[in-house]
């Protein structure tokens, strides 16, 4: 899965299926980055956002003198990914649970509230070792002769 979407999805049809991804989360991030009860979940996917777009823009770039430098990121990509679409998620859950908290549900709301505290303070913040280990580049794993092994 990893191989296949830096080998074959971010390059397809120019980025496009990239822009479907970031479009919609830019502009999640816009229209509550000045809500205040939402900051708690905004800012940490606005940062995560900007590792995965530094993320992509590097694998590109590297992976096109390279082809072994987009395969040696792609399974962290990968996981940067995930966690940085999952945290749109958990924005977009806390907006309406936020909402929703003071009714006849509020427990469940509640819950879903403290879920999306605990991603963005306790595995959101993988997103910037991931960042680190994408730009490592492929030396320190290509380094090692085949007969080594």
């Amino acid at each position: 899965q990893a191989l296949d979407l830096v080998g074959r999805k971010l390059p397809m049809h120019m980025g496009r299926l990239l822009r479907r991804f970031f479009h919609p989360v830019d502009r999640f991030i816009a229209e509550h980055k000045d809500a205040a009860a939402l900051q708690e979940f905004v800012l940490p996917l606005a940062k995560a956002l900007g590792k995965l777009q530094q993320a992509t823009v590097l694998i590109a770039q590297r992976g096109l003198k390279n082809p072994d430098e987009a395969a040696a990121a792609a399974s962290d990509y990968l996981r940067l990914f995930g966690l940085t679409a999952s945290a749109f998620m958990w924005a977009r859950m806390a907006k309406i649970s936020l909402a929703k908290s003071a009714g006849d549900e509020a427990w469940f709301y509640k819950g879903k509230l403290a879920t999306a505290r605990f991603f963005m303070s306790r595995l959101l913040p993988e997103t910037s070792s991931l960042l680190t280990i994408i730009s490592a580049g492929a030396k320190p794993i290509m380094e090692l002769e085949a007969e080594a092994f």
